[in-house]
């Protein structure tokens, strides 16, 4: 351990899955041989986040109406040295200069341009940042290498195996689904509460993933359904598209319908539920989106311009996704028998979303504890992936051997 009380942790994590380049510095306490079952056992971890940083590329996106995977990737290396600069100033751990030889210095050179290969500028900019950087007093690298955009996650693990490299420091590579579960987790405070906490049906769910997932425990899971085709974030911004809203859709969408909180009986508008109903676990979003163009379609010109009127498609659109999303998530609860049911991504920042989940679990006989993410750590962040690392100590990866899965599943 470095610069640390006795027995604690400091992780550095790095987040670059899709659109935002995300570092944190958090430091924890392990507790050995402690099984996670309840509220008060996370308590004990005393895992405090010191600093969390995210550059968003939203604006540069919007004219796309979606996350453009090269312009992504450049964005990432051109921010990756200045966020986690950022974190490690913010965070006020220690640094210190590492002394060695004109031999050592140009070996560590000469492994980062194979480590970087063709990509001459970006190896410049690593080889710029770590000759000018002091090593932070760290233990442990936290590191996302998928599921996400392959492009962008790319640029955080070759920047990421470069400072583990120069350092020596270890990498853990994190799943990034796994990481907005664990989100959850984040300065959980409520000590005395005993509730069992498994097991649980977890729902992830951004731009880019609707899953539901089983958890039987930390690190224990089972996928039981996903998007077949487009993921609940992914339609909500296609189809603000189709109604001229702004990029991202999902805040646009969501402003829009709390002006209107209900619709008026001469905008009465009803869109499908796609899979709603169906015996399966398995979401579909493309009939809704499709669905939402037809009837835009068919409205006149000045009906389509109309403010009330797309308050009224935004206000269904979300009704929509929201009864799909909790249909299906408390069926699997109850079948389940969970004891939480644990919401993630950033869909989940909603508060539409949070608020009818409530209502309806307090209807059940059972009522599972629900939990959702502060809207900080809904989003992608890297708090939420040194968060997965400390629950991944065991996993710790030479930085030769990490790769991107950008199609990586969890269990």
């Amino acid at each position: 351990m470095t610069d640390n009380a006795q027995n604690h942790i400091t992780i550095l994590g790095v987040e670059t899955s899709c659109d935002d380049t995300c570092a944190s510095l958090a430091r924890a306490t392990p507790i050995h041989g402690l099984e996670i079952k309840s509220a008060s056992d996370l308590a004990k971890i005393n895992f405090k986040i010191l600093s969390n940083i995210i550059s968003s590329q939203v604006k540069l996106h919007k004219k796309y109406g979606g996350v453009f995977p090269s312009l992504a990737k450049r964005e990432h290396q051109k921010n990756l040295p200045a966020v986690i600069s950022q974190a490690i100033k913010k965070s006020k751990i220690k640094t210190k200069k590492q002394k060695e030889s004109k031999e050592d210095l140009n070996r560590k050179i000469e492994d980062l341009k194979i480590l970087f290969g063709r990509e001459d500028d970006f190896f410049k900019t690593a080889l710029k940042f770590l000759k000018n950087s002091a090593r932070p007093q760290i233990d442990l690298l936290a590191l996302t290498i998928g599921p996400g955009l392959e492009p962008s996650l790319w640029q955080g693990i070759n920047f990421t195996r470069a400072m583990a490299m120069w350092w020596d420091i270890p990498i853990v590579p994190v799943n990034h689904i796994e990481g907005h579960i664990l989100a959850n987790f984040i300065d959980q405070k409520d000590k005395n509460n005993d509730d069992e906490l498994f097991p649980a049906v977890c729902l992830v769910v951004s731009g880019g993933h609707t899953q539901l997932i089983l958890m039987e425990g930390i690190g224990r899971y089972k996928t039981l359904g996903e998007s077949r085709d487009d993921a609940a974030g992914e339609c909500l911004d296609k189809t603000a598209r189709i109604l001229g809203l702004d990029y991202p859709g999902g805040p646009a969408i969501a402003k829009l319908a709390e002006e209107l909180k209900h619709q008026k009986d001469e905008l009465k508008i009803k869109l499908p539920r796609p899979m709603m109903f169906t015996k399966d676990y398995d979401f579909s979003f493309s009939g809704l989106k499709t669905a939402t163009l037809y009837s835009f379609k068919k409205q006149p010109a000045d009906i389509q311009r109309s403010k009330n009127y797309i308050r009224a498609m935004a206000f269904e659109i979300q009704e929509a996704v929201i009864d799909i999303l909790v249909y299906k998530t408390l069926k699997a609860a109850r079948n389940f028998q969970a004891r939480s049911i644990i919401a993630g991504g950033g869909v989940t920042a909603n508060q539409k979303l949070k608020e009818r989940f409530q209502s309806e679990i307090a209807k059940l006989y059972t009522q599972p504890r629900f939990l959702a993410p502060d809207k900080i750590f809904s989003t992608d962040n890297a708090s939420m992936i040194a968060m997965a690392a400390f629950f991944n100590l065991d996993k710790q990866t030479d930085w030769k051997e990490i790769q991107a899965n950008a199609n990586l599943r969890i269990k």
